[in-house]
C-alpha cells in the first residue's frame, strides 16, 4: 500500500529533524563539557529541563485534541529552532538550562502529536509505517552524529548551532505541505474533565511501565551519559566519537526498516515483541559497562537498538494507539507518556551522580532497571492492531 502525500511529508520532516537532533545531541554535550560543567551539574540541568517540560506538557498534551494537530506540530518545530539558535550565545548554567527547557518542550510536544498524526492518516498497517518513519528519523540522526564532528571543526560551536537552527526552520516550512487530518471535533471541557485521569486499565499499566522503564533508560541513555561514557572511558576525540555515535543511530534506524517487514505480517503478538525487545534494550548496557575495550564494548552496546528498541518501539507505539480513544487520542497518549517523563526527570540526576563515581555505573544500574521493567508488560492485554 503506497504512502499518501501527507505521510510522505511527515516522513521527510522526520528525516530533517532526525539529522538535526543527532548533530545537536553531540554538539550540546561537547559544548557544556567544553564549558567545564561537571557531570552531576549536567544531570541537574537535564532533570530541571525535564521537570519544567513535564508540567508544561500536562497542559499541552490534554489540549492537543482541541487544538489543530498541524499548529501544535509547527509550534514544536519553531521552539526547537529558536532554542538551537541561542544555545551557542550562552555560557551560564541556568541560561543553558533555560534553552534546554525550551528545546525539551518542543521535542515532547512534537512527539505527543507525531505518532497520533501518523495514526490518523493511516490506521491500516500503522505498525509497519511508524517503524519505517522512526527508522528513517534515526538513520538520519546517525548521519547527523557523523557530520557533527566535521561541522564543529569548520564552523565552531556558534556556526554549527546557527546552521542547525536554519535547517529546523526549513523542516517547519516543509511541514506546511501536510493537510490537517480528519478527526472527531473535541470541545473545550471543564478543568476537571480536561485533567481527569480517566484512561483505561491497559494505559494505566503502561503508565507504571513507562515510569520505571524511562527512569532506568534516563540513567544509562541520557545524551550526556552515553556520549561521555565513550568519550571519557575510551578517551575519544570528537571525530572518532561522532563515528561511534553515528553507528549507534544507524543500528536503530536501519533495523527499524527490517522490523517494519516483521510488523507487516498478520497475527503479530505485539505484547510478546514488546517484552522481548525491552529486555534486549537493557541487557547490552549492562554487558557494555564491564567490557574494557572500545570495539567489543561498542558492538555489544549497539545490540540494544539492533535487537532491542527496534523491536519494542513499534510494538509499544501500536499498543498505545490501539488502547487510546478516538475522540481523546492525544490526551490518552500524552497522559501515558507523562509518567515516562517523571522517570526522565529523576534519571539524569542519578545518572550524573553515578557517572561522577564511575563512568560505567549508569550503564550497569540503568540497564538493570530497564530489564526489570519488563515485568509490568505481563499484565497487558494482547490485542490485534488495526
Amino acid at each position: 500500500m503506497p504512502l499518501n502525500r501527507d505521510v510522505k511529508v511527515i516522513a521527510l520532516v522526520s528525516a530533517v529533524v532526525g539529522f538535526c537532533s543527532g548533530m545537536s545531541g553531540l554538539l550540546f554535550t561537547l559544548y557544556i563539557d567544553y564549558l567545564q560543567i561537571s557531570l552531576p551539574i549536567m544531570g541537574v540541568m537535564f532533570s530541571v529541563s525535564g521537570l519544567v517540560a513535564f508540567f508544561v506538557m500536562i497542559f499541552i498534551g490534554v489540549q492537543c485534541d482541541v487544538w489543530r494537530r498541524k499548529l501544535v506540530y509547527s509550534a514544536a518545530l519553531l521552539l526547537n529552532s529558536i532554542s538551537t539558535f541561542f544555545t551557542s550565545f550562552l555560557r551560564d548554567v541556568w541560561e543553558l538550562t533555560a534553552v534546554r527547557i525550551t528545546d525539551n518542550i518542543g521535542v515532547q510536544t512534537r512527539m505527543t502529536v507525531h505518532s497520533t498524526l501518523i495514526y490518523e492518516h493511516v490506521k491500516v498497517g500503522y505498525a509497519k509505517i511508524i517503524a519505517r518513519i522512526q527508522g528513517l528519523e534515526f538513520t538520519f540522526s546517525g548521519v547527523g552524529f557523523l557530520a557533527a564532528g566535521s561541522l564543529l571543526l569548520y564552523l565552531g560551536f556558534q556556526g554549527s548551532f546557527i546552521s542547525l537552527s536554519l535547517m529546523l526552520l526549513g523542516a517547519l516550512l516543509l511541514f506546511q505541505l501536510m493537510k490537517e487530518p480528519v478527526r472527531p471535533k473535541v470541545k473545550r471541557k471543564s478543568i476537571w474533565e480536561t485533567y481527569r485521569f480517566d484512561i483505561n486499565k491497559q494505559l494505566k499499566i503502561l503508565c507504571v511501565f513507562n515510569l520505571l522503564n524511562q527512569f532506568g533508560f534516563a540513567i544509562c541513555h541520557t545524551f550526556f551519559v552515553f556520549i561521555l561514557f565513550f568519550a571519557k572511558k575510551f578517551m575519544l576525540d570528537p571525530q572518532t566519537l561522532s563515528i561511534v555515535l553515528a553507528l549507534h543511530n544507524f543500528t536503530f534506524g536501519i533495523p527499524m526498516f527490517v522490523a517494519s517487514k516483521l510488523y507487516a505480517k498478520k497475527n503479530v503478538n505485539y505484547k510478546r515483541m514488546f517484552m522481548i525487545g525491552n529486555m534486549l534494550t537493557g541487557l547490552p548496557h549492562i554487558l557494555a559497562a564491564v567490557i574494557p575495550s572500545l570495539i567489543p564494548a561498542a558492538a555489544i552496546w549497539f545490540l540494544h537498538d539492533i535487537i532491542g528498541a527496534s523491536i519494542s518501539a513499534p510494538a509499544q507505539q501500536t499498543l498505545m494507539q490501539v488502547y487510546s480513544r478516538d475522540e481523546q487520542r492525544a490526551k490518552d497518549v500524552n497522559m501515558t507518556s507523562v509518567f515516562g517523563s517523571i522517570g526522565m526527570i529523576i534519571g539524569p540526576v542519578i545518572g550524573g551522580f553515578l557517572a561522577g563515581i564511575d563512568i560505567s555505573l549508569p550503564f550497569l544500574v540503568g540497564g538493570a532497571i530497564v530489564v526489570a521493567s519488563t515485568i509490568f508488560i505481563i499484565p497487558l492485554k494482547t490485542t490485534d492492531a488495526p
